[in-house]
């Protein structure tokens, strides 16, 4: 079927900085595909779990599925070159919780609790966001006065509605 187009793209960029850089890797998987991530080692492109494990001034690819701000600035004190491989999908919901976060908005991210983009928005949601991945977790979100929403990019559209509505309906004392 082929890969979305996030996907895609952190593919297209490992392999061009495999092209013009020594010593790439990307941080965790850059995709849940153990084909594809044969064929990049075999393009030179590695694949470390931790930061630790970077030589100084090595290139990291940052995966599609995004970070949280402490992995720009550990790259960044550790001098290594970032290739920031981000779906523009989730770099936008990232942005856009860490906008609410600042504006006062408890942010609210619906989606699977364990999933790396995920838990990538919820890094730059600050210490008050929080995760709805079922109907049972609206019960969890705090009382705030506003509440700003993102979801995971591949969370299920009827799923998300019908979460919406309920976290309406509870907020508003329904």
């Amino acid at each position: 079927c082929g890969f979305r187009y996030g996907v895609k793209r952190a593919v297209e960029l490992a392999l061009k900085a495999a092209n013009e850089n020594n010593d790439v890797a990307t941080l965790g998987p850059l995709i849940h595909n153990p084909q594809m991530i044969a064929m990049l080692a075999k393009n030179k492109v590695g694949c470390l779990e931790q930061l630790s494990d970077f030589a100084e001034a090595a290139t990291v690819v940052l995966r599609s599925h995004g970070v949280g701000p402490e992995v720009y600035e550990q790259s960044t004190a550790k001098g290594l070159k970032i290739i920031d491989a981000t779906c523009p999908n989730v770099l936008s919901a990232q942005r856009r919780v860490a906008c609410m976060a600042a504006e006062g908005y408890l942010p609210v991210i619906i989606g699977e609790k364990n999933h790396p983009e995920v838990q990538s928005i919820l890094a730059w949601a600050g210490p008050q966001g929080c995760i709805v991945e079922t109907i049972a977790d609206i019960k969890n979100v705090p009382p705030a006065d506003k509440y700003g929403v993102v979801v995971q990019t591949t969370f299920e559209v009827e799923k998300f509605e019908e979460m919406i509505k309920l976290l309406q309906r509870d907020r508003s004392g329904e």
